[in-house]
């Protein structure tokens, strides 16, 4: 027993060292050139969470994928999962403590604040090629909302949409990153 204690002793410090030098070889250190930003890029940006219970994550996860849309090598989708749903539902996202909150923008055409919704329609844009760039997990929508159409986004299997949508977004996406 005492055997055991002594190899744990020096293995969990052991451990918590490793991971504590494991930042010195992070990803933002070397680049490796698998991917440039000159190359093609499919970006999947994935909301799970509820934007009335974390409007942060919901502005953050729609500014970023405005500010990616804008280069012309990328094609970015943002996925709504979970409760993340929420998100295509307008009377949803038109709540009265959504209204008051505001997202930071990084951008010099907008004010420096604007709502999740007016954020989420400058990203739907009609003259960008992102109107369609919403997809809604059909799973998570029909569990909160029914037979009701979302207002924002695509649901995959809805008439002219493909049914295996989430799987070819997901196979094809070369980086995904998750709110």
């Amino acid at each position: 027993m005492l055997k055991r204690f002594t190899n744990l002793f020096f293995l969990i410090p052991a451990l918590a060292v490793t991971g504590i030098l494991q930042s010195g070889h992070a990803d933002w250190n070397v680049d490796k050139g698998v991917i440039s930003a000159a190359d093609p890029q499919d970006v999947v940006i994935s909301l799970k969470s509820d934007p009335n219970q974390d409007p942060e994550a919901a502005c953050l996860a729609v500014t970023f994928a405005r500010s990616l849309s804008g280069k012309p090598n990328a094609n970015i989708t943002l996925f709504v999962t979970l409760d993340g749903v929420n998100l295509a539902s307008d009377k949803y996202i038109s709540k009265r403590r959504l209204k008051k909150y505001e997202c930071t923008t990084p951008f010099p055409d907008d004010p420096p604040y604007v709502t999740l919704k007016e954020n989420l329609n400058l990203f739907l844009d009609e003259s960008s090629d992102n109107h369609n760039n919403v997809v809604d997990c059909p799973i998570c929508w029909k569990e909160r909302y029914g037979e009701e159409i979302p207002d924002y986004g695509v649901l995959p299997g809805a008439p002219g949409i493909s049914d295996k949508a989430i799987g070819k977004m997901m196979f094809n996406a070369d980086k995904i990153l998750d709110f």
